[in-house]
C-alpha cells in the first residue's frame, strides 16, 4: 500500500477516534505513518547508505525483495513485545502507539490479500503467458497499469496486468 493511501486512511481513522482520544489522537496517527521507517532503516544498514533517494529507487523497483528483517516493526513478535510492555508498565502512550501500528499492519494485510487475489486471478486468465512478450512464465508478476485515487476502486482488476519478470522490470524503467 502506498504512503498516500496509508496517510489518507490513517487521517480518517484519527478523525473518527478524535472524540474519544481528544488531544492524544496524534499518537496512533503518527505511529501508523512512522512504522514504515523500518524499511528505510533496513535499507540504510544493509546497503550502508543514508541516501533516501537510493532507498526509494530500491523499493520502487518492479519486484523488490521482501524479508522479515526489512519490516521488523510489522512483525508479531515486535507488536507482542510492545503489548507486553504497555500492559506491564500500564502505559497509555505505548497502547496508543500499538493501536497505530496495528492499524497500519491491518491495512497492509488487506492490501497483500487483495493483491494476491488479483495476481492469482489474472495469472489464471493469462494462462501463465506474458501478454507483453507472449512467453510462458512459471510465475507472472502483478503490475499496476493505472493507479486509482479512489480507494474504493483501488483493487479493480482493470487497473492491473500480469507480466513476466523481464517485462515487469522493463515497465518500471520506462
Amino acid at each position: 500500500m502506498r504512503v498516500r493511501e496509508h496517510l489518507t486512511l490513517s487521517t480518517a481513522a484519527a478523525v473518527a477516534a478524535a472524540p474519544w482520544l481528544k488531544k492524544d489522537t496524534w499518537i496512533p496517527f503518527a505511529a501508523s505513518i512512522l512504522i514504515d521507517v523500518d524499511h528505510y532503516l533496513w535499507y540504510a544498514v544493509s546497503h550502508r547508505t543514508l541516501s533516501l533517494r537510493n532507498a526509494l529507487a530500491f523499493f520502487n523497483q518492479a519486484d523488490p525483495p521482501q524479508t522479515a528483517s526489512m519490516k521488523f516493526m510489522h512483525q508479531p513478535l515486535f507488536l507482542g513485545l510492545l503489548l507486553f510492555l504497555a500492559v506491564r508498565l500500564r502505559s497509555r502512550l505505548l497502547l496508543l502507539i500499538l493501536a497505530g501500528l496495528l492499524f497500519h499492519v491491518s491495512l497492509d494485510v488487506v492490501h497483500i490479500t487483495q493483491m494476491s487475489r488479483l495476481k492469482r486471478t489474472l495469472s489464471e486468465q493469462a494462462k501463465s503467458v506474458c501478454p507483453e512478450c507472449n512467453r510462458f512464465a512459471d510465475e507472472l508478476q502483478l503490475h499496476t497499469s493505472y493507479f486509482s485515487n479512489n480507494l474504493l476502486d483501488r483493487y479493480n482488476p482493470k487497473h492491473f496486468i500480469v507480466l513476466c519478470p523481464e517485462c515487469h522490470e522493463r515497465s518500471h524503467q520506462k
